[in-house]
Protein backbone atom coordinates (compact mmCIF):
# COMPACT_ATOMS: atom_id res chain seq x y z
CA UNK A 1 0.00 0.00 0.00
CA UNK A 2 1.31 3.47 -0.75
CA UNK A 3 0.66 6.63 1.47
CA UNK A 4 0.63 10.19 -0.05
CA UNK A 5 3.44 12.03 0.27
CA UNK A 6 1.86 15.27 1.42
CA UNK A 7 2.30 16.90 5.16
CA UNK A 8 -0.04 15.45 7.21
CA UNK A 9 -2.55 17.68 8.48
CA UNK A 10 -3.40 18.15 12.21
CA UNK A 11 -6.83 16.19 13.09
CA UNK A 12 -9.88 18.19 13.95
CA UNK A 13 -10.64 18.63 18.01
CA UNK A 14 -13.87 16.27 17.09
CA UNK A 15 -13.46 13.06 14.36
CA UNK A 16 -14.82 9.82 13.92
CA UNK A 17 -13.74 7.04 16.10
CA UNK A 18 -13.61 3.87 13.58
CA UNK A 19 -14.12 1.03 15.97
CA UNK A 20 -13.23 -2.77 14.21
CA UNK A 21 -14.47 -5.97 16.62
CA UNK A 22 -11.92 -8.25 18.06
CA UNK A 23 -13.48 -11.49 18.95
CA UNK A 24 -12.52 -13.81 21.93
CA UNK A 25 -12.50 -18.02 21.97
CA UNK A 26 -16.09 -18.22 22.70
CA UNK A 27 -16.09 -16.30 18.82
CA UNK A 28 -18.04 -13.43 20.79
CA UNK A 29 -16.88 -9.65 20.82
CA UNK A 30 -14.66 -9.30 23.79
CA UNK A 31 -13.41 -5.51 22.60
CA UNK A 32 -12.89 -3.06 19.77
CA UNK A 33 -9.59 -1.56 18.47
CA UNK A 34 -10.30 2.32 18.63
CA UNK A 35 -8.38 4.51 16.39
CA UNK A 36 -9.05 7.88 14.07
CA UNK A 37 -8.65 5.96 10.67
CA UNK A 38 -6.81 2.67 9.86
CA UNK A 39 -5.85 4.89 6.68
CA UNK A 40 -3.62 7.12 8.31
CA UNK A 41 -1.94 5.22 11.06
CA UNK A 42 1.09 4.23 8.81
CA UNK A 43 1.37 7.87 8.08
CA UNK A 44 0.87 9.27 11.37
CA UNK A 45 3.80 6.55 12.24
CA UNK A 46 6.04 8.05 10.69
CA UNK A 47 5.49 11.42 11.12
CA UNK A 48 7.54 13.94 13.43
CA UNK A 49 6.90 13.22 16.96
CA UNK A 50 4.33 16.16 17.49
CA UNK A 51 2.20 14.93 15.04
CA UNK A 52 2.15 11.60 16.63
CA UNK A 53 1.18 12.74 19.80
CA UNK A 54 -1.17 15.14 18.50
CA UNK A 55 -3.01 12.26 16.63
CA UNK A 56 -3.06 10.27 19.96
CA UNK A 57 -4.31 13.19 22.23
CA UNK A 58 -7.15 13.59 19.81
CA UNK A 59 -8.46 9.98 19.80
CA UNK A 60 -8.06 9.82 23.78
CA UNK A 61 -9.97 12.85 24.62
CA UNK A 62 -12.47 12.11 21.69
CA UNK A 63 -12.65 8.49 23.63
CA UNK A 64 -13.86 10.40 27.06
CA UNK A 65 -16.02 13.15 25.69
CA UNK A 66 -18.00 9.90 23.74
CA UNK A 67 -18.28 8.27 27.28
CA UNK A 68 -15.71 4.97 26.03
CA UNK A 69 -15.78 4.04 29.80
CA UNK A 70 -19.83 3.13 29.62
CA UNK A 71 -18.40 -0.12 27.91
CA UNK A 72 -15.71 -1.56 29.39
CA UNK A 73 -17.45 -3.35 32.22
CA UNK A 74 -17.59 -6.36 29.55
CA UNK A 75 -15.18 -5.30 26.72
CA UNK A 76 -11.79 -4.17 26.25
CA UNK A 77 -10.71 -1.33 24.39
CA UNK A 78 -7.74 -1.37 21.99
CA UNK A 79 -6.36 1.88 21.84
CA UNK A 80 -3.40 2.56 19.23
CA UNK A 81 -0.97 4.94 20.46
CA UNK A 82 2.56 5.65 19.44
CA UNK A 83 5.36 4.84 21.30
CA UNK A 84 6.15 8.54 21.45
CA UNK A 85 3.16 9.04 23.35
CA UNK A 86 4.21 7.08 26.37
CA UNK A 87 5.00 9.20 28.62
CA UNK A 88 2.12 11.86 27.82
CA UNK A 89 0.03 12.42 30.69
CA UNK A 90 -2.79 12.31 28.55
CA UNK A 91 -2.90 8.82 28.18
CA UNK A 92 -4.02 8.54 32.13
CA UNK A 93 -6.47 10.81 31.76
CA UNK A 94 -9.30 7.52 30.96
CA UNK A 95 -10.15 5.44 33.73
CA UNK A 96 -7.85 2.22 33.35
CA UNK A 97 -10.46 -0.20 33.29
CA UNK A 98 -11.02 -2.15 30.16
CA UNK A 99 -8.23 -0.15 28.36
CA UNK A 100 -5.72 -1.32 26.14
CA UNK A 101 -3.16 0.65 25.16
CA UNK A 102 -1.54 -0.91 21.56
CA UNK A 103 2.06 0.55 20.97
CA UNK A 104 3.21 1.49 17.56
CA UNK A 105 6.55 2.22 16.41
CA UNK A 106 8.41 -0.17 17.66
CA UNK A 107 11.83 1.61 16.69
CA UNK A 108 11.19 4.61 18.64
CA UNK A 109 10.85 2.16 21.96
CA UNK A 110 14.46 0.80 20.51
CA UNK A 111 15.79 4.05 20.37
CA UNK A 112 13.87 5.95 23.97
CA UNK A 113 15.41 2.54 25.54
CA UNK A 114 14.99 3.88 28.96
CA UNK A 115 11.87 6.40 28.65
CA UNK A 116 9.53 3.30 26.63
CA UNK A 117 10.52 1.00 29.35
CA UNK A 118 9.50 3.74 32.13
CA UNK A 119 6.39 4.74 29.81
CA UNK A 120 5.06 1.38 30.03
CA UNK A 121 5.72 0.36 33.51
CA UNK A 122 3.91 3.50 34.66
CA UNK A 123 1.10 2.72 32.64
CA UNK A 124 1.00 -0.86 34.16
CA UNK A 125 1.43 0.37 37.62
CA UNK A 126 -1.54 2.50 36.97
CA UNK A 127 -3.79 -0.26 35.91
CA UNK A 128 -3.65 -0.04 32.60
CA UNK A 129 -2.57 -3.14 30.02
CA UNK A 130 -0.37 -2.71 26.96
CA UNK A 131 0.05 -4.07 23.81
CA UNK A 132 2.90 -4.47 21.28
CA UNK A 133 3.08 -5.70 17.21
CA UNK A 134 4.96 -8.30 16.37
CA UNK A 135 7.83 -6.54 14.76
CA UNK A 136 9.58 -6.24 18.08
CA UNK A 137 10.35 -9.62 17.75
CA UNK A 138 12.81 -8.62 15.19
CA UNK A 139 14.49 -5.72 16.81
CA UNK A 140 17.06 -6.20 19.05
CA UNK A 141 16.92 -5.23 22.93
CA UNK A 142 13.02 -5.89 23.34
CA UNK A 143 13.01 -8.79 25.82
CA UNK A 144 12.00 -5.57 28.15
CA UNK A 145 9.30 -4.51 26.54
CA UNK A 146 8.15 -7.88 25.86
CA UNK A 147 8.12 -8.75 29.47
CA UNK A 148 6.13 -5.55 30.20
CA UNK A 149 3.47 -6.00 28.08
CA UNK A 150 0.10 -7.89 28.51
CA UNK A 151 -0.93 -8.41 24.63
CA UNK A 152 1.50 -9.34 21.54
CA UNK A 153 -0.50 -8.46 18.45
CA UNK A 154 0.60 -10.69 15.02
CA UNK A 155 -0.22 -9.66 11.57
CA UNK A 156 -1.23 -12.98 9.92
CA UNK A 157 -1.05 -11.39 6.56
CA UNK A 158 2.38 -10.74 6.54
CA UNK A 159 3.70 -14.66 7.57
CA UNK A 160 3.25 -17.51 6.77
CA UNK A 161 2.25 -19.97 9.84
CA UNK A 162 5.41 -21.83 10.53
CA UNK A 163 7.11 -17.77 10.99
CA UNK A 164 3.90 -17.31 13.41
CA UNK A 165 4.29 -20.38 15.03
CA UNK A 166 7.57 -19.10 15.90
CA UNK A 167 7.30 -16.04 17.01
CA UNK A 168 4.46 -17.03 19.37
CA UNK A 169 7.14 -19.84 20.76
CA UNK A 170 9.60 -17.10 21.16
CA UNK A 171 7.48 -14.28 22.84
CA UNK A 172 5.97 -17.30 25.72
CA UNK A 173 9.93 -18.20 26.73
CA UNK A 174 10.78 -14.54 27.52
CA UNK A 175 7.03 -13.21 28.50
CA UNK A 176 4.81 -16.80 29.78
CA UNK A 177 2.21 -14.45 30.35
CA UNK A 178 1.45 -12.76 27.35
CA UNK A 179 -1.31 -13.36 25.29
CA UNK A 180 -1.61 -13.12 21.55
CA UNK A 181 -4.17 -11.31 19.10
CA UNK A 182 -4.39 -12.35 15.35
CA UNK A 183 -4.88 -9.30 13.68
CA UNK A 184 -5.70 -8.61 9.37
CA UNK A 185 -7.65 -11.94 9.02
CA UNK A 186 -9.34 -11.56 6.16
CA UNK A 187 -11.35 -15.13 5.28
CA UNK A 188 -12.99 -17.77 7.48
CA UNK A 189 -10.10 -20.04 6.51
CA UNK A 190 -7.19 -17.88 7.56
CA UNK A 191 -9.76 -17.85 10.99
CA UNK A 192 -9.93 -21.54 10.76
CA UNK A 193 -6.07 -21.88 10.96
CA UNK A 194 -5.68 -19.02 13.23
CA UNK A 195 -8.23 -21.05 15.66
CA UNK A 196 -5.98 -23.66 16.17
CA UNK A 197 -2.99 -21.48 17.24
CA UNK A 198 -2.65 -20.24 20.82
CA UNK A 199 -4.04 -16.72 20.09
CA UNK A 200 -6.68 -15.75 22.50
CA UNK A 201 -8.33 -12.89 20.26
CA UNK A 202 -9.09 -12.14 16.42
CA UNK A 203 -9.71 -9.22 14.30
CA UNK A 204 -10.10 -8.63 10.98
CA UNK A 205 -12.72 -8.47 7.98
CA UNK A 206 -13.16 -12.32 7.96
CA UNK A 207 -16.63 -11.21 10.66
CA UNK A 208 -18.49 -9.78 8.54
CA UNK A 209 -17.24 -11.61 5.30
CA UNK A 210 -19.33 -12.67 2.15
CA UNK A 211 -16.64 -15.11 0.85
CA UNK A 212 -19.30 -17.76 0.58
CA UNK A 213 -22.75 -17.14 -0.56
CA UNK A 214 -23.64 -20.28 -1.87
CA UNK A 215 -25.72 -22.05 0.80
CA UNK A 216 -27.91 -24.34 -1.08
CA UNK A 217 -31.07 -23.60 1.13
CA UNK A 218 -31.96 -21.87 4.62
CA UNK A 219 -32.66 -24.43 8.19
CA UNK A 220 -35.94 -25.24 8.99
CA UNK A 221 -35.88 -23.24 12.42
CA UNK A 222 -35.14 -20.02 10.18
CA UNK A 223 -37.86 -20.60 7.92
CA UNK A 224 -40.29 -20.87 10.41
CA UNK A 225 -39.05 -17.04 11.64
CA UNK A 226 -39.32 -15.79 8.10
CA UNK A 227 -42.85 -17.28 8.50
CA UNK A 228 -43.96 -15.91 11.18
CA UNK A 229 -42.26 -12.47 9.72
CA UNK A 230 -44.47 -12.39 7.02
CA UNK A 231 -47.46 -13.03 8.93
CA UNK A 232 -46.58 -10.07 10.98
CA UNK A 233 -46.43 -8.10 7.97
CA UNK A 234 -49.56 -8.85 6.67
CA UNK A 235 -51.32 -8.55 9.77
CA UNK A 236 -52.15 -11.73 11.07
CA UNK A 237 -53.90 -11.92 14.28
CA UNK A 238 -52.25 -13.03 17.57
CA UNK A 239 -54.36 -16.67 17.75
CA UNK A 240 -52.60 -17.19 14.36
CA UNK A 241 -48.96 -16.04 15.39
CA UNK A 242 -49.34 -18.10 18.84
CA UNK A 243 -50.46 -21.32 17.09
CA UNK A 244 -47.44 -21.09 14.70
CA UNK A 245 -44.80 -20.25 17.48
CA UNK A 246 -46.76 -23.33 18.92
CA UNK A 247 -45.21 -25.37 16.32
CA UNK A 248 -42.04 -24.60 17.17
CA UNK A 249 -41.01 -25.74 21.27
CA UNK A 250 -37.22 -23.84 21.10
CA UNK A 251 -39.34 -21.10 19.85
CA UNK A 252 -42.13 -20.91 22.53
CA UNK A 253 -39.26 -21.62 25.60
CA UNK A 254 -36.72 -18.84 23.62
CA UNK A 255 -39.94 -16.17 23.72
CA UNK A 256 -41.10 -17.04 27.07
CA UNK A 257 -37.42 -16.97 28.41
CA UNK A 258 -36.92 -13.61 26.97
CA UNK A 259 -40.41 -11.98 28.45
CA UNK A 260 -39.14 -13.06 30.97
CA UNK A 261 -35.58 -12.11 31.41
CA UNK A 262 -34.78 -9.25 33.99
CA UNK A 263 -34.02 -6.76 30.62
CA UNK A 264 -37.33 -6.51 29.89
CA UNK A 265 -38.09 -4.88 33.32
CA UNK A 266 -41.24 -6.30 33.73
CA UNK A 267 -42.06 -7.23 37.57
CA UNK A 268 -45.20 -9.75 36.98
CA UNK A 269 -43.94 -13.19 34.97
CA UNK A 270 -45.55 -13.83 31.79
CA UNK A 271 -46.59 -17.64 32.01
CA UNK A 272 -48.43 -17.91 28.23
CA UNK A 273 -47.68 -17.17 24.83
CA UNK A 274 -51.13 -14.63 24.45
CA UNK A 275 -49.83 -12.65 27.09
CA UNK A 276 -46.20 -12.68 25.83
CA UNK A 277 -47.58 -11.36 22.60
CA UNK A 278 -49.84 -8.63 23.95
CA UNK A 279 -46.76 -7.40 26.44
CA UNK A 280 -44.08 -7.08 23.53
CA UNK A 281 -47.06 -5.81 20.59
CA UNK A 282 -45.76 -6.55 17.28
CA UNK A 283 -42.47 -3.99 16.86
CA UNK A 284 -40.77 -5.49 19.24
CA UNK A 285 -41.57 -8.79 18.30
CA UNK A 286 -40.57 -8.41 15.06
CA UNK A 287 -37.35 -6.91 16.03
CA UNK A 288 -36.90 -10.01 18.27
CA UNK A 289 -37.64 -12.77 15.45
CA UNK A 290 -35.14 -10.39 13.73
CA UNK A 291 -32.63 -11.16 16.21
CA UNK A 292 -33.46 -14.65 16.27
CA UNK A 293 -32.99 -15.49 12.51
CA UNK A 294 -28.98 -14.20 13.83
CA UNK A 295 -28.77 -16.84 15.84
CA UNK A 296 -31.50 -19.65 15.33
CA UNK A 297 -30.54 -22.93 13.15
CA UNK A 298 -27.20 -23.87 11.80
CA UNK A 299 -24.49 -21.79 13.09
CA UNK A 300 -20.87 -21.05 11.13
CA UNK A 301 -19.60 -20.23 14.52
CA UNK A 302 -19.66 -16.20 14.31
CA UNK A 303 -23.30 -15.84 14.20
CA UNK A 304 -22.85 -13.84 17.44
CA UNK A 305 -20.22 -11.47 16.68
CA UNK A 306 -22.09 -10.99 13.11
CA UNK A 307 -25.48 -10.04 14.71
CA UNK A 308 -23.54 -7.63 17.78
CA UNK A 309 -22.65 -6.18 14.38
CA UNK A 310 -25.71 -5.68 12.74
CA UNK A 311 -27.26 -4.11 15.92
CA UNK A 312 -24.64 -0.92 16.08
CA UNK A 313 -25.34 -0.65 12.45
CA UNK A 314 -28.97 -0.62 12.97
CA UNK A 315 -29.36 1.17 16.15
CA UNK A 316 -26.93 3.99 14.73
CA UNK A 317 -28.95 4.29 11.74
CA UNK A 318 -31.79 4.58 13.59
CA UNK A 319 -30.56 7.19 15.82
CA UNK A 320 -29.08 8.91 12.76
CA UNK A 321 -32.85 9.37 11.44
CA UNK A 322 -34.58 10.20 14.73
CA UNK A 323 -35.44 13.87 13.38
CA UNK A 324 -35.80 13.41 9.97
CA UNK A 325 -37.85 10.09 10.22
CA UNK A 326 -41.23 8.95 11.92
CA UNK A 327 -41.20 6.02 14.67
CA UNK A 328 -42.69 3.76 11.89
CA UNK A 329 -39.85 4.69 9.43
CA UNK A 330 -37.08 4.57 11.96
CA UNK A 331 -38.56 1.05 12.95
CA UNK A 332 -38.27 -0.36 9.43
CA UNK A 333 -34.69 1.24 8.94
CA UNK A 334 -33.58 -0.76 11.82
CA UNK A 335 -34.74 -3.56 10.10
CA UNK A 336 -33.15 -2.65 7.28
CA UNK A 337 -29.90 -1.88 9.28
CA UNK A 338 -30.28 -6.30 10.49
CA UNK A 339 -30.73 -7.84 7.79
CA UNK A 340 -28.11 -5.79 5.62
CA UNK A 341 -25.73 -8.51 7.01
CA UNK A 342 -28.50 -11.10 7.32
CA UNK A 343 -26.73 -12.72 4.05
CA UNK A 344 -23.41 -13.53 5.67
CA UNK A 345 -25.19 -15.60 8.61
CA UNK A 346 -27.49 -17.21 6.06
CA UNK A 347 -24.74 -18.04 3.11
CA UNK A 348 -27.09 -16.64 0.71
CA UNK A 349 -26.70 -13.58 -1.88
CA UNK A 350 -29.34 -10.67 -0.23
CA UNK A 351 -31.72 -11.45 -3.33
CA UNK A 352 -32.30 -15.11 -2.50
CA UNK A 353 -32.38 -13.75 1.22
CA UNK A 354 -35.13 -11.17 0.45
CA UNK A 355 -37.64 -13.63 -1.49
CA UNK A 356 -38.05 -15.41 1.62
CA UNK A 357 -39.56 -12.63 3.86
CA UNK A 358 -41.92 -9.82 2.93
CA UNK A 359 -40.41 -6.39 3.60
CA UNK A 360 -41.47 -2.73 3.15
CA UNK A 361 -40.88 -1.38 -0.22
CA UNK A 362 -38.02 1.10 1.21
CA UNK A 363 -36.17 -1.73 2.99
CA UNK A 364 -35.82 -3.85 -0.31
CA UNK A 365 -34.56 -0.63 -2.46
CA UNK A 366 -31.75 0.08 0.45
CA UNK A 367 -30.39 -3.35 0.78
CA UNK A 368 -30.94 -4.00 -2.91
CA UNK A 369 -30.23 -1.05 -4.70
CA UNK A 370 -28.70 1.37 -1.87
CA UNK A 371 -30.72 3.75 -2.73
CA UNK A 372 -34.35 5.38 -1.17
CA UNK A 373 -35.06 7.26 1.79
CA UNK A 374 -32.98 4.79 4.62
CA UNK A 375 -30.10 4.27 1.79
CA UNK A 376 -28.46 7.37 3.48
CA UNK A 377 -28.84 6.50 7.04
CA UNK A 378 -28.30 2.89 6.41
CA UNK A 379 -24.48 4.18 4.28
CA UNK A 380 -23.92 6.07 6.92
CA UNK A 381 -23.84 3.76 9.26
CA UNK A 382 -21.45 1.07 7.45
CA UNK A 383 -18.99 3.90 6.80
CA UNK A 384 -18.51 4.34 10.88
CA UNK A 385 -17.45 0.50 10.28
CA UNK A 386 -14.67 1.73 7.73
CA UNK A 387 -11.45 3.74 7.19
CA UNK A 388 -12.83 6.42 5.03
CA UNK A 389 -13.43 10.02 7.68
CA UNK A 390 -14.04 12.08 4.66
CA UNK A 391 -16.61 9.57 3.18
CA UNK A 392 -18.48 9.58 7.03
CA UNK A 393 -18.30 13.47 6.95
CA UNK A 394 -20.06 13.77 3.89
CA UNK A 395 -22.38 11.21 4.46
CA UNK A 396 -23.34 13.00 7.92
CA UNK A 397 -23.50 16.70 6.09
CA UNK A 398 -26.11 15.04 3.72
CA UNK A 399 -28.35 14.11 6.10
CA UNK A 400 -27.48 17.04 7.89
CA UNK A 401 -25.61 15.89 11.00
CA UNK A 402 -21.99 17.18 12.10
CA UNK A 403 -19.19 14.64 13.02
CA UNK A 404 -19.76 14.72 16.88
CA UNK A 405 -23.32 14.02 17.11
CA UNK A 406 -22.67 10.86 14.91
CA UNK A 407 -19.93 9.52 16.97
CA UNK A 408 -21.83 9.92 19.69
CA UNK A 409 -24.92 7.91 18.74
CA UNK A 410 -22.32 5.52 17.68
CA UNK A 411 -21.00 5.28 21.35
CA UNK A 412 -24.86 4.88 22.55
CA UNK A 413 -25.14 2.30 19.57
CA UNK A 414 -22.57 0.57 20.92
CA UNK A 415 -23.49 0.45 24.27
CA UNK A 416 -27.22 -0.61 23.27
CA UNK A 417 -26.11 -3.67 20.88
CA UNK A 418 -23.78 -4.68 24.04
CA UNK A 419 -26.55 -4.64 26.62
CA UNK A 420 -29.40 -6.48 23.77
CA UNK A 421 -26.73 -9.89 23.18
CA UNK A 422 -25.81 -10.11 27.05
Amino acid sequence: MTHSTAPLASPPARAIVRREAVLGKNTRVAGYTLSLGYKINPRVRASSIGIQRLYDKVLVRNLQEMGIQRLLAYRLAFVDVSASSLEMPFLEAPQPQGIVYVVGTNTQLVANHASGLAGLGRLRALGYRTGLRADVMELPGMAPFLARADFLFIDIGNSDIPVISDRMDAALRLAPAIRFVATNIQTLEEYNVCASLPFAYYQGPFITSREKLDAPKMDAGRLKILELLNKLRSDAGASELTALIKQNLALSYKLLRYINSPGTGLTHKVATLEQALMVLGEQKFYRWLTLLLFTSGESTGLDWAVMENALIRARLAELCARDALSAEERDELFVAGMFSLLDVVLSMPMEDVLKQVSLPPWVDEALLHQAGKYAPYLDLAIACEQSDNDNVAALAQAIGLDLWRVSSFHIDAMLWAQEIGE
